[in-house]
């Protein structure tokens, strides 16, 4: 009994973080390369080259800003008043590849507890604010956004109130199966733990 008890304690506390912690953000200039575990679930190539993708967002091929490092084909450029949402498994690591990051930016990250973050300009690359200059391998690159201490990432809406805002190759990372796989195991056993107590009281009584 002591045992069940231990383990459900454990799993609650996996399952259920106690305090919120946003997703830590990583910014690797002049490098397109996806985190390891991160697959890729739009690269924008499905789109015939400059059709629309969402409000003021289109699937560019030639025009535009596009970002350097690891975009090729189609990218995503959002023009003054755009957005582009995606929406995926919930994951600990969201990736994209971003041309030069503007103040009129923004990325907003879904979680799976229904709260969302904000990042703007800058932050969206983890800056204080955002870069500017000629060197394209400061303002161009691989941005990673890590959700592993806290809910986990389930979508992102891009957006834009100025011309524009580029990115590509948006990633994902899922948990590991072995972890969905404890926490399916210490939940049976916490509904296992809770009909032998039912059925002992049932047979007290």
């Amino acid at each position: 009994m002591k045992t069940i008890a231990m383990l459900s304690a454990a799993v609650l506390a996996l399952a259920a973080p106690a305090a919120f912690a946003a997703p830590t953000v990583t910014f690797v200039g002049g490098s397109g390369e996806m985190p390891a575990g991160a697959t890729i679930i739009e690269n924008f190539d499905g789109y015939a080259p400059n059709s629309s993708i969402g409000t003021e967002a289109f699937a560019f091929s030639t025009k535009g800003r596009r970002p350097l490092y690891g975009s090729t084909g189609n990218f995503a450029a959002l023009r003054a008043g755009g957005s582009y949402s995606v929406d995926f498994a919930p994951a600990t690591l969201f990736s994209f590849v971003i041309g030069s990051v503007d103040s009129y930016n923004t990325l907003t990250l879904l979680l799976s507890d229904n709260s969302n973050v904000t990042y703007t300009g800058g932050e969206i690359i983890g800056k204080l604010a955002t870069i500017s200059g000629a060197n394209d391998a400061l303002r161009n690159g691989l941005v990673t956004f890590n959700a592993s201490g806290g809910p986990k990432i389930i979508g992102a809406t891009f957006a834009s109130t100025g011309n524009s805002f580029e990115f590509d190759n948006l990633a994902a990372a899922v948990p590991e199966p072995s972890t969905w796989a404890m926490m399916i195991f210490g939940f049976g056993a916490i509904a296992g733990a809770m009909r032998h107590r039912r059925r002992a009281a049932r047979a007290l009584a």
